[in-house]
């Protein structure tokens, strides 16, 4: 699991004379509504939601030679900022709020949805890698960090869903969540 963040207020990335806004992707704080259920009465959690450099950035491609300016960086690294990324990002405070709806599974020690989605008049996979952990700098129950966004070329293993409230649930309670065989 990543470590929890309080997350990054993103700097315009400038390459020539374009500039790329980040703001849709600066730290904020969600309410999430788990639905009461037999004897389990509704929980309603604030989820601080911060995103990573992975979703607007890529590797180098081999031998790549990009200019200063196509570079960006946070604390940990510096990764090509990649426009196709950027404009995938928009989307992810939507697909955030709507995570109730959609489908979670397991990769490893983290949790990801993908998604179809309609782009340039195309269709494919979408994947946003996130993590879910106890918040404990944050004024929010909850951290949910997006590790990475991006289009998958090639099939994601993965094994059967888990819905997105027993992720929460168990994240607060400390609970494991069991990886599904």
């Amino acid at each position: 699991m990543g470590k929890p963040q309080a997350g990054i207020a993103w700097m315009p990335h400038q390459a020539g004379e374009t500039a790329y806004d980040l703001s849709h992707l600066h730290p904020y704080h969600h309410e999430y509504v788990v639905a009461a259920k037999g004897n389990n009465p509704e929980r309603r959690f604030s989820l601080h939601v911060s995103y990573g450099l992975h979703c607007f950035t890529r590797k180098p491609y081999a031998g790549e030679q990009a200019p200063p300016a196509g570079w960006y960086s946070d604390s940990r690294e510096t990764r090509v900022f990649c426009p196709e990324r950027w404009e995938l990002s928009k989307q992810l405070p939507e697909i955030i709020g709507t995570l109730g709806q959609r489908q979670c599974r397991h990769t490893d020690g983290e949790e990801f949805v993908t998604l179809k989605v309609v782009q340039w008049g195309r269709e494919f996979d979408y994947a946003v890698f996130f993590t879910v952990s106890k918040a404990r700098k944050s004024q929010a129950d909850l951290n949910l960090f997006v590790n990475s966004a991006h289009e998958r070329y090639n099939r994601l293993k993965h094994k059967k869903p888990i819905r997105f409230d027993v992720i929460l649930m168990n994240r607060f309670r400390n609970k494991p969540i069991k990886q599904p065989r």
